[in-house]
């Protein structure tokens, strides 16, 4: 997996390939958004556009959840073996499957095995028969009678009543989930990520990395070098996205602060830093372009980061053609598909850094070395015994010399492959 290149898709707003199964207050495409908004993107849609994912270079998809659910983003679950109607069929899911692997596109999927909706069979159990529920024990009840309301008798999810917290040190729930997990191995996914995984009992952790055979990644926003490589092959490396954004964005740390906070995130992960998904945004940020406040320069320099340190690079949709849009729920918003709107610049810029990515395996599992040039400016090494590629990256305000190069500021310049015998 470290080789890939993720594009994550965010299914009801990429594109809809099949208006038969939008639900019934579905918005017209690009509409302004809200969190109850429906836009009716589907897997046929995600099918029709394989093309273009293909063309843009990347080699696995990742899909929020796609799991039938009464919401717009399905982080709550009703049903973990059918898919949504609204996104289609498991026939489409499976027909997706298939044409992605005949690309070469690995297909990763969202676990969310933390909590359910309150329309999940176990709870809804509950609801019915308080204390004689058979399920119980699957969540965590403080008090009786359960009633779905402010502050509600049993943990939920960020205290959210309409995501009850399932209990999942209960042998009988983590039995549930691993035949889950299974299913979906069978159908042919290649990845999981698992949703808010540190709320999660390590014993289920610790049995979905030993009975299942995918790239396991986790959701984690901080510290997880206690969960890597014990119970998944990688993390979502949000703490090298506040790091680049110190950087660039910000423009308020060192070359030297910043070498030596990638060292400690390095240091956390070991060689499995190299399967950790390093990104800009996702459907839980504010899109890249407005992080940056339209400053193109800013952008590509980030993405340039992203692509030269070690980790999966990942692309969350439509920030490639510079869709704007502030936190959840206005950073997933619709894919444009008319190229005239596309900020072409980011555009191409992000597809150069894909090609080189695919073309230099060093990018992939060489080891790095930094050595700092100036306050706000340094040189980026990565090699391994067959060839190395250096970049010279200046984020200060001001075009500086290195190694007799100019270098404007928030500029990279990459200097591909050099033999190692030269």
């Amino acid at each position: 997996m470290i080789d890939k290149i993720i594009y994550q898709i965010f299914p009801d707003r990429f594109c809809n390939g099949d208006k038969s199964n939008d639900p019934f207050n579905t918005k017209a495409w690009g509409s302004k958004i809200d969190r109850d908004t429906f836009m009716g993107g589907d897997i046929k849609g995600i099918i029709d556009k394989l093309d273009y994912i293909k063309e843009l270079g990347v080699s696995a998809i990742y899909l929020n959840p796609i799991f039938k659910s009464p919401s717009n983003h399905k982080y709550d679950t009703t049903d973990y073996f059918i898919i949504d109607p609204s996104f289609g069929t498991l026939d489409d899911f499976e027909i997706l499957i298939s044409e992605c692997h005949k690309k070469d596109i690995s297909v990763i999927i969202d676990g969310v095995f933390n909590h359910t909706s309150t329309d999940f069979f176990a709870f809804k159990d509950i609801l019915l028969n308080q204390q004689k529920s058979k399920y119980k024990n699957w969540y965590n009840i403080f008090d009786y009678p359960v009633t779905i309301k402010e502050n509600p008798p049993y943990r939920a999810c960020g205290g959210a009543a309409f995501l009850p917290k399932l209990n999942t040190k209960e042998k009988e729930v983590q039995d549930y989930i691993i035949k889950v997990v299974k299913y979906w191995e069978d159908k042919g996914i290649d990845g999981i990520r698992l949703d808010v995984p540190f709320e999660i009992h390590v014993s289920l952790l610790e049995r979905i990395r030993k009975e299942t055979n995918i790239y396991i990644l986790g959701e984690i926003w901080g510290y997880g070098g206690d969960f890597v490589p014990q119970y998944f092959n990688g993390v979502t490396n949000y703490l090298l996205r506040e790091l680049i954004k110190k950087a660039v964005v910000n423009q308020c740390i060192t070359s030297k602060m910043f070498v030596e906070e990638w060292t400690t995130i390095e240091k956390l992960y070991g060689n499995y830093i190299n399967y950790s998904v390093n990104l800009a945004g996702s459907h839980d940020t504010e899109r890249i372009y407005t992080l940056c406040n339209g400053n193109i320069s800013k952008e590509k320099l980030f993405y340039s980061l992203l692509f030269l340190l070690p980790g999966i690079p990942l692309i969350y949709y439509g920030d490639e053609i510079g869709l704007q849009g502030e936190n959840d729920p206005y950073c997933r918003g619709c894919m444009d598909w008319n190229e005239d709107n596309w900020n072409k610049s980011i555009y191409y810029h992000i597809k150069e850094l894909i090609s080189l990515r695919n073309k230099h395996k060093v990018l992939s599992d060489g080891k790095i070395v930094f050595t700092c040039v100036k306050d706000r400016s340094l040189i980026i090494k990565r090699y391994n015994d067959k060839a190395s590629i250096e970049a010279y990256v200046n984020f200060g305000f001001q075009t500086e010399n290195i190694k007799g190069i100019q270098v404007p500021p928030m500029d990279c310049i990459i200097f591909r492959e050099i033999s190692k015998n030269l």
